[in-house]
């Protein structure tokens, strides 16, 4: 379903994802798609296509959704060192993106073809965790804003509808 959403938004745009009945989904009911899912996981990975094909990279939707979950895996590992570096030091840091690696919970959520929420839901969190960290340490406005970016990215695409 997941999939077949996505391909609809990059294929149809936001407006008629946001307005699209899916006659396929929930059968024989169907589903009201834009009142009914989350839509930051194919906001992402549209977003993802249309920024490679701009530059000319071309690739299938379907590629962008397999790799979509390893590709955020690795930036959670990131994220996850940049956010203990902050509170503790570096091995720490080092320590936790490991940890973070092997946790079988968290790589049955980010293997590839796996495109579901999880797989970006918990690298915006440990990202926005990280800014809003570093936001309260420096009290810089710099970080401060890009906090709300992420926070925004965090919450706020979960609920547009």
């Amino acid at each position: 379903f997941n999939y077949r959403s996505t391909h609809h938004l990059t294929t149809n745009g936001f407006y008629e994802f946001l307005n699209w009945f899916d006659e396929r989904a929930w059968y024989p009911l169907g589903r009201i798609v834009g009142g009914t899912v989350y839509p930051g996981l194919m906001v992402t990975a549209g977003l993802i296509h249309y920024v490679l094909n701009l530059l000319h990279i071309t690739v299938h939707i379907r590629d962008v959704c397999v790799f979509l979950a390893p590709v955020f895996s690795g930036l959670t590992a990131i994220s996850t060192f940049l956010l203990t570096k902050e509170l503790w030091n570096h091995g720490a840091g080092l320590l936790a993106a490991c940890f973070i690696a092997i946790v079988p919970g968290y790589i049955s959520r980010s293997v590839a073809g796996s495109f579901d929420n999880e797989g970006i839901a918990i690298f915006a969190l440990q990202f926005t965790y990280y800014l809003w960290v570093k936001s309260v340490k420096t009290g810089s406005v710099f970080w401060a804003i890009g906090c709300c970016l992420s926070y925004f990215y965090m919450s706020g695409l979960a609920v547009i509808r």
